[in-house]
């Protein structure tokens, strides 16, 4: 959720924390628990909540139920999720996150 202007060029799991590696050469530590979940919501949720067409808005709404209700299961699909050999979708996910520009998607649903 750091080094935004870096390209994500790999992920890894190691123990309970998932590091992202970017182009700079930079390592960012991202543990594997509500508080990372929490951050997430703020950095990517509050301002542009998911929408309809979203490719990962399964994985939006377990991080937004994770922060709002607490729902044990939406916590234990994101830690499935952000699990160990799941490293490529953790890596699509993140980037899909950074880039994600709901203008976009919502000029594909209005009408003209």
């Amino acid at each position: 959720m750091e080094n935004i202007e870096s390209e994500i060029t790999s992920v890894d799991i190691l123990n309970t924390d998932i590091r992202v590696h970017y182009n700079n050469d930079e390592i960012e530590i991202i543990p594997i628990n509500k508080e990372s979940y929490i951050k997430m919501r703020e950095e990517w949720l509050i301002e542009q909540p998911p929408f309809i067409s979203d490719k990962y808005k399964i994985n939006m709404n377990n991080i937004i139920m994770t922060c709002i209700m607490k729902k044990q299961s939406a916590i234990n699909e994101l830690n499935t999720f952000f699990s160990e050999g799941n490293e490529n979708n953790i890596k699509n996910f993140f980037t899909y996150m950074r880039n994600r520009n709901l203008e976009n998607e919502k000029s594909k649903w209005s009408k003209n």
